[in-house]
């Protein structure tokens, strides 16, 4: 079965995002990464390649994670964050937020979950299982910590 994304909700100013090229700043104010992404941003006709990219990369990577899927006490308790009933609080201070991701899947009745972190040079995959009935309603970001919502 695929993964299926869950969308994270960023807390950062809505003006950032509608800013666009006119906040670009240029010539030797800019770096390479600031220009790589808006131009990333620009390309809606590319989403067709990301979703095979996606695709291809999580067949991969579910044949490998299939035996590194921890218990979701096990996953709070290595990475340092905390678990409520009906929320997962991670602190994550050194991810990239354009390289991250939440994605979901059902696997024998209870409910898989992966964060991916990609990184210049590595990053994290993290995979779950959530407690037999929950399941992820939503995630949030808040400062440098995701807020996972369960249902």
């Amino acid at each position: 079965m695929e993964w299926t994304s869950i969308d994270v909700e960023s807390d950062e100013d809505i003006s950032e995002e509608a800013g666009g090229l006119v906040d670009l700043k240029v010539g030797l104010d800019t770096d390479a990464e600031s220009m790589h992404r808006e131009f990333m941003r620009g390309l809606a006709h590319l989403s067709d390649v990301q979703e095979m990219h996606s695709s291809v990369v999580s067949e991969i990577e579910s044949r490998v994670l299939d035996d590194e899927v921890s218990s979701l006490g096990e996953f709070v308790s290595e990475i340092g964050g905390q678990w409520s009933e009906n929320e997962i609080r991670i602190p994550l201070p050194f991810v990239n937020r354009d390289g991250f991701s939440i994605g979901t899947r059902e696997d024998n009745g209870s409910h898989l979950v992966r964060i991916m972190s990609a990184e210049s040079f590595g990053g994290m995959i993290r995979s779950f299982r959530l407690p037999e009935g929950m399941r992820v309603e939503g995630a949030k970001w808040e400062g440098d910590i995701v807020s996972i919502r369960l249902d």
